[in-house]
């Protein structure tokens, strides 16, 4: 059988160019057996992908150093506790407020920032504690339907909203602050704070939990799996955040796309290019249609563009974006031609882990939250950004009507409107599309891999919690988190069709995986069976593989008296006694994969539990363990 599943993508940590990690090893489950699933002992894939250097189930990540690069490291370490306090006094919260007031009254954002001092607060594992000072930060508000009123002196501040914090503002345009613009000493000064930065980075985005995420960590893990397939990305972490003399809570940290992130993350030859944040402006969505806006972004004006150009603003013309553009929308275009206008292994694999995440609000499904970078050559890359709705985020927004849990990976009704209209979509991934074959086989290695297993999410979930579950509570309450979860708790669900609540990470993906199962069908290829295996010659039957029962009572080792049974090759299957309490799971030999909780199927009766490592745990009893190879589903009945 030709397979469509192929070998298991296993991660690896990874140092890069300007960052260097300390890996502590360490084991925070020492009952769990050392070669059980989700304890980090995956073989290394050879692949050129850049692996995800956040994720290190057995140790912590962070720098015991005191340089920038050090400081970046600790920022989104998920070791490390960040703890941040806006020093900013009532007359600039004022401002802000009336900064908000006077931009939204002709339907625009305000670009002006106000005065803040900032202390940062990064405590490492081992106790040690790096505190950094920050002085005239500059802060304003951040978001599209997220801005609203905020502050006033008789409440104080009332609202929460998101931030932008400038290490580089100079307060010196008298436009914006008139009489109070800061007058330099001299230009070498200004120019310094010009060129100010914090843990390498010019801004960083501040934003609390708007959507409800009881786990805190959905869009952290959502980067951090598109990191982990060479999809650039950025870091997310999470901060507790003082402001004004108020504890707003546990926010994210976001790295920003810009210059710098793109120079931490190509290689000298491609940089220099043109760089656009995508979304919807003049003339609708970015999905590449003729009819998108192109240009740079006025405020002052209420000028938006769906694609807002973010680096050589002075030089560039456009005309490496105009030429995709037009390119991708000619008739029949080739595959060839498609891979000369932009890194088709880039997108293949973006569009995969995008279809896992289910974000209702990206690139596919509503042409928003990415950037579009193009290299020197003009080769178009994709970058995704703000994914606070995913993996079941459907709280007051749930456009599919199932939380994104049985969008077909390969349909073309997904879009802004119920209809594909994306080119790039249309030419690639989607029916009819030159690299539907490519893309599914990504979707398929992703589904063996523990990108997504419950066992590891779970992990990230406990680590975040226990660095954060103690500033979750504001100070006060808030006018507009009224019915948000202000603690962790993994196991929250809701129903998938009710978009007022959030489906629980481990319900989400069960029924993805079962939405995928079916999509994979068609692509299973069966093959003609002589009768040497039981068959009749001209049937359709499959090439019997090793399928084995690793569990407690083997010791997690592959053993010849627990490898499954099956005649046909599709339908494998093992009876097990189980004395006492047990965990399992099914092990696919020539995949290097493991099949557990993620795999179970819905329709099993018996009860069973999981733990943190995604094992199947069965109580007392007589059980027979069935595998369908077509579904990728695992039954479980008893005896």
């Amino acid at each position: 059988m030709k397979k469509v599943l192929s070998l298991l993508i296993a991660f690896v940590l990874c140092i890069s160019s300007l960052i260097s990690c300390e890996f502590t090893p360490g084991n925070d489950d020492p009952e769990t057996p050392p070669v059980s699933p989700g304890d980090g002992e995956n073989p290394i894939a050879d692949r050129t992908n850049v692996p995800d250097e956040n994720y290190t189930p057995k140790g912590a990540v962070f720098s015991m150093g005191n340089t920038e690069e050090d400081d970046f490291i600790n920022l989104f370490s998920p070791d490390v506790r960040i703890e941040l306090k806006l020093d900013i006094t009532p007359e600039q919260l004022s401002l802000l407020q009336a900064d908000y007031e006077r931009y939204s009254s002709f339907g625009s954002k305000s670009p002006i920032y106000r005065k803040a001092n900032l202390t940062v607060k990064m405590t490492l594992p081992n106790g040690e504690v790096k505190q950094r000072f920050i002085e005239e930060v500059g802060v304003r508000m951040k978001g599209n339907t997220s801005r609203t009123s905020f502050y006033n002196e008789h409440d104080g501040i009332y609202n929460l909203i998101h931030l932008k914090l400038d290490f580089g503002e100079t307060f010196d345009d008298e436009e914006y602050y008139g009489d109070s613009a800061k007058v330099w000493a001299d230009s070498a000064a200004r120019k310094a704070r010009k060129n100010r930065t914090f843990a390498t980075l010019e801004k960083i985005d501040l934003r609390w939990n708007k959507e409800d995420d009881a786990t805190y960590i959905r869009e952290i893990y959502s980067f951090d799996a598109y990191r982990e397939m060479g999809v650039l990305a950025p870091h997310v972490n999470l901060a507790s955040l003082d402001m004004g003399g108020e504890h707003l809570g546990v926010f994210t940290i976001n790295e920003p796309i810009d210059e710098i992130f793109l120079e931490k993350n190509l290689p000298e030859e491609l940089l220099g290019g043109d760089l656009y944040k995508c979304g919807w402006g003049m003339g609708g969505g970015a999905n590449f249609s003729s009819s998108a806006s192109i240009g740079i972004e006025d405020e002052d004006n209420g000028l938006f563009y769906c694609y807002d150009l973010k680096t050589n603003k002075k030089t560039s013309t456009h005309q490496a974006l105009n030429y995709f553009i037009s390119e991708i929308n000619k008739k029949n275009v080739s595959k060839e031609r498609v891979a000369e206008l932009m890194d088709v292994e880039n997108f293949v694999n973006f569009a995969a882990i995008s279809w896992f995440l289910g974000n209702p609000d990206d690139l596919r499904n509503n042409y928003n939250n990415y950037y579009l970078y193009f290299t020197p050559e003009g080769k178009a890359m994709f970058i995704p950004y703000d994914y606070d709705r995913t993996m079941g985020i459907s709280h007051d927004w749930n456009p599919t009507g199932h939380g994104m849990t049985k969008d077909d990976p390969l349909t073309k009704d997904m879009g802004a409107g119920g209809k594909q209209g994306n080119a790039v979509y249309l030419l690639t991934v989607v029916k009819g599309g030159h690299y539907v074959n490519e893309y599914m086989d990504a979707l398929s290695r992703i589904a063996s891999s523990t990108i997504f297993s419950n066992a590891r999410f779970t992990d990230r979930y406990e680590r975040a919690k226990k660095l954060y579950s103690a500033y979750t509570e504001p100070s006060k309450d808030f006018h507009n988190d009224g019915g948000h979860h202000t603690y962790f708790d993994i196991n929250i669900t809701a129903d998938p069709s009710d978009g007022g609540g959030n489906i629980s990470y481990s319900d989400y993906m069960k029924l993805k995986l079962e939405t995928l199962h079916k999509a994979l069908e068609p692509f299973m290829k069966p093959s003609t069976d002589s009768g040497e295996n039981g068959g009749n010659a001209g049937s359709e039957t499959y090439e019997i593989e090793d399928y084995y029962i690793r569990a407690d009572f083997t010791n997690w080792e592959i053993k010849d008296g627990y490898k499954m049974s099956s005649t046909d090759g599709k339908i494998y299957t093992y009876d097990v006694n189980v004395s006492n309490e047990n965990r399992l799971k099914v092990y696919y030999v020539d995949g290097e994969s493991w099949l557990g909780e993620e795999s179970m199927s819905s329709e099993c009766t018996v009860s069973y539990t999981t733990d943190h490592h995604g094992n199947i745990v069965l109580g007392k009893g007589q059980y027979t363990i069935i595998y369908n190879v077509e579904t990728k589903l695992i039954n479980i009945v008893e005896r």
